[in-house]
């Protein structure tokens, strides 16, 4: 979806995407990880299926987030140190709303909604652009929905990876150039 405001870039939404085309291996390796996971369990993974300890190769590029039911809203509970370092700020505990993303907000709460929508990944990829120098830097991004009672959607597992700010920037702006389903390689 797009936004009407000429300020805000515009993103492609595409059908999909096969997980081969995610650039990043700790997105990748997330990916499978959550599949496995799933799998197993024959059903959505809860926030108690995941054990840190073998997320370690990627667990600092990964986020949790709280989905609070009704018309949804995204709230980051967990924000790993990788990500926080792409991002050069912290956004744990904060909402996904103007306050952190500005015009891009329903933008982001789109990419966000992909999961509840399809039960399954989304993915996007970016730029930011950082300031003062006015540097762009690409990331991507990955969602998977989390369930404590293997329906609800409750929580997203994030990852983020992107090109590291320097100390003296900050992100002045960014856009999805696209986002999308993944693809699963699995059938439910």
């Amino acid at each position: 979806m797009s936004s009407s405001d000429p300020n805000v870039p515009q993103t492609e939404v595409i059908s999909s995407v096969a997980p081969d085309r995610i650039r990043s291996k700790s997105l990748r390796n997330l990916l499978g990880y959550w599949e496995a996971k799933e799998n197993y369990l024959g059903r959505l993974p809860a926030r108690a299926d995941l054990q840190p300890d073998e997320m370690v190769p990627f667990l600092p590029f990964v986020a949790l987030i709280n989905v609070q039911t009704g018309n949804p809203r995204f709230q980051f509970r967990l924000v790993g140190t990788g990500i926080v370092g792409s991002m050069g700020r912290e956004t744990t505990n904060r909402q996904v709303d103007e306050n952190l993303f500005g015009a891009n907000a329903v933008v982001v709460e789109n990419f966000f909604g992909i999961p509840l929508d399809t039960r399954g990944p989304a993915y996007a990829a970016g730029k930011y652009t950082v300031a003062p120098s006015g540097r762009m830097l690409g990331f991507e991004t990955l969602l998977l929905p989390l369930s404590t009672d293997g329906t609800a959607i409750d929580m997203l597992l994030g990852g983020l990876v992107g090109e590291r700010i320097q100390r003296d920037e900050q992100i002045c702006g960014f856009q999805y150039d696209y986002y999308c389903p993944v693809v699963q390689t699995a059938t439910r």
